[in-house]
């Protein structure tokens, strides 16, 4: 199984629906999981926390509801996409992404911190420890040159969240890629040798 976070700012990638089909065709090989961010949908809920007496659990609940949006909007670009609440679930082989749907799991789940230093990043990295997963992949927008980056400097550099470190200690096979995730995809014969070729995260 492989966890990959999809960042909230590719709901207006132009190229998200290329991204969703050529992951989909991995599906005949792996497991692949998404975690996905809220993006624009998460923002509107940082507005409403700002002017309001709102906790930082209640913001963190509805901002994890805030990135099921973009689940659903996943799901109308690939029908095949299967939405999944419950992790026993993920485990299941069924040759199509599965998006998790978190936000009823992690408001019971006291070993997830429930404030905004904890985003869809912290959400993927919790699941992967969670389940033990083969890797993890963060798909950001940004451009990547280096071929690896420690942690904290992704962390200072608000590229991965204040609180994501928390879930990945003495996790391996961390990786982190750009928008050339969709060539990457394109030029790799099969998901092991696209694995290959991603950025190295060093915790």
């Amino acid at each position: 199984m492989w966890i990959l976070k999809i960042g909230g700012s590719w709901i207006k990638n132009p190229k998200l629906n290329e991204l969703i089909n050529l992951l989909s065709r991995q599906t005949r090989f792996e497991n692949i999981v998404v975690v996905v961010g809220g993006g624009c949908f998460s923002d509107s809920v940082r507005l409403v926390y700002s002017d309001s007496r709102m906790s930082d659990k209640t913001g963190n609940f509805i901002a994890l509801k805030a990135t099921e949006m973009f689940a659903h909007l996943l799901n109308q670009i690939n029908k095949d996409i299967s939405l999944i609440y419950k992790i026993s679930s993920l485990k299941e082989k069924k040759n199509q992404i599965k998006v998790w749907m978190p936000s009823l799991v992690l408001k019971e789940e006291p070993t997830f911190i429930k404030t905004w230093e904890s985003t869809s990043d912290s959400v993927a990295a919790w699941l992967h420890a969670k389940l033990k997963a083969k890797g993890l992949l963060f798909i950001k927008s940004l451009i990547l040159e280096k071929e690896k980056y420690k942690l904290n400097y992704l962390q200072k550099k608000n590229i991965l969240d204040k609180n994501v470190d928390k879930y990945l200690f003495g996790q391996k096979n961390i990786k982190i890629i750009g928008p050339d995730v969709v060539d990457l995809l394109k030029k790799s014969q099969n998901w092991s040798n696209f694995f290959l070729q991603l950025k190295e995260v060093e915790l």
